[in-house]
């Protein structure tokens, strides 16, 4: 009987021990991170690894400046002196402190702007480029509209001030950052770390407020923000090898919650998923033998060390799917694809819901746990039962010895 009930506290133990266990391990993407939005996005295909209400509008603060910098950078007049206004050299916030009737290259301004998130100098890009902030506004938000097809952003400032009209989403500056990324002279600015700052106000050594460049290997920047209203925000660019991600957290209590959200995001995504691609010139098929000769490089994130296969499919779509035969991405045909059938658009990948892309040793695990704890359950309760039975059998003997020795008597 002691062995009995030794056996089925372990038992007990055991099972209580597996509970938390299985419920960790079917869980496939970060929680409970501090942040009350976020968004980690495959910088070169576009998929979503991990989001949490990423749709949700929320106050950007400075990560705005992303915008003004590719605008101002986009614009071709980096070269060109810039006069400061009053308007830019009294405004309130983080600044390089320029000075009214100072002049400054655009170029530097856009460094002061990204390295230091001057808001001066965010006004003096908007009045020398559009002439005011309103006008320079309206040129953002077409800029999102139009050009990047987003619909939850609204801008009235270049700096990120805040103001109730003033407004994105984390999906919204993920999109953002990855445009901008494309350029080589945004990447560049952003990745700096640090900078020599002469102005006739201020003479020193800017030092990048983006504390990742210093904490985390791969990171290329992007942009922190803060204020009272929409606490810390943050992008953040990192690559290692031929994988490239970008991250955003928004709406953080504290500087040090938004960086270790970020790192948590940006350590999931390196060890589960890696950038892959159908390589220029690869040969592919549809179900009718008719042979395409890939133009240029397809890109499409996948599970860590899972094979992938190709087809063209009866639309005339290139089709990326895994061992199981499920879809990961697809490739649209260009209108005018020439007769020589070949595939040469720059589209990005439609991928597979996320389900599809959870890694699969972290669903086998889960798997495994929630049978462990099924079967230990099963196991306890007959046990538990068998224990019962013995104790009712126990209790009966001695009511008939007790009745015997009554009889005896």
């Amino acid at each position: 009987m002691k062995k009995m009930n030794y056996i089925l506290t372990s038992l007990l133990i055991g099972f209580f021990w597996l509970i938390p266990l299985s419920a960790n391990a079917e869980s496939g993407q970060p929680e409970n991170l501090f942040s009350e939005s976020y968004m980690l996005m495959d910088a070169s295909t576009g998929q979503v690894i991990a989001e949490e209400d990423s749709d949700r509008r929320m106050y950007p603060a400075s990560i705005t400046k992303m915008v003004t910098a590719i605008i101002a950078i986009e614009s071709g007049k980096m070269n060109e002196m810039v006069t400061i206004s009053e308007n830019a050299a009294s405004v309130e916030g983080t600044r390089v402190y320029l000075l009214e009737g100072e002049k400054l290259p655009l170029r530097q301004l856009v460094q002061g702007l990204m390295i230091n998130s001057g808001n001066d100098a965010a006004i003096a890009i908007a009045e020398h480029l559009s002439g005011s902030v309103e006008d320079f506004s309206k040129e953002m938000n077409a800029f999102a509209e139009e050009r990047l097809g987003l619909e939850n952003t609204h801008f009235v400032n270049p700096s990120g001030l805040h103001d109730k009209e003033h407004y994105s989403t984390a999906s919204d500056m993920a999109k953002i950052a990855q445009y901008s990324l494309e350029n080589e002279t945004f990447r560049d600015i952003v990745k700096t770390k640090k900078l020599a700052w002469k102005g006739k106000g201020w003479d020193t050594t800017l030092v990048n407020h983006h504390k990742l460049l210093w904490r985390y290997d791969g990171v290329v920047g992007v942009k922190n923000g803060y204020t009272s209203e929409s606490q810390h925000t943050l992008v953040t660019a990192a690559k290692k090898e031929d994988t490239s991600y970008i991250a955003v957290t928004m709406k953080s209590d504290t500087s040090e919650q938004a960086y270790a959200d970020t790192v948590e995001l940006l350590d999931y995504g390196f060890e589960h998923f890696e950038t892959k691609k159908v390589a220029k010139g690869t040969v592919v098929t549809d179900e009718d033998g008719k042979e395409y000769t890939l133009k240029e490089d397809k890109f499409f994130t996948n599970i860590i060390g899972e094979k992938f296969n190709t087809f063209v499919d009866k639309e005339g779509n290139l089709v990326v799917s895994n061992e199981l035969d499920e879809e990961i991405a697809t490739f649209p045909i260009l209108p005018d694809a020439t007769a020589q059938d070949e595939v040469g658009d720059t589209s990005q990948p439609t991928q597979a819901a996320m389900g599809n892309l959870q890694p699969e040793d972290e669903t086998e695990q889960g798997t495994l746990w929630v049978t462990l704890t099924f079967v230990s359950f099963c196991l306890l309760f007959i046990l538990l039962l068998v224990n019962w039975y013995r104790i009712k059998l126990k209790r009966k003997k001695l009511r008939v010895q007790r009745m015997m020795n009554e009889f005896k008597r």
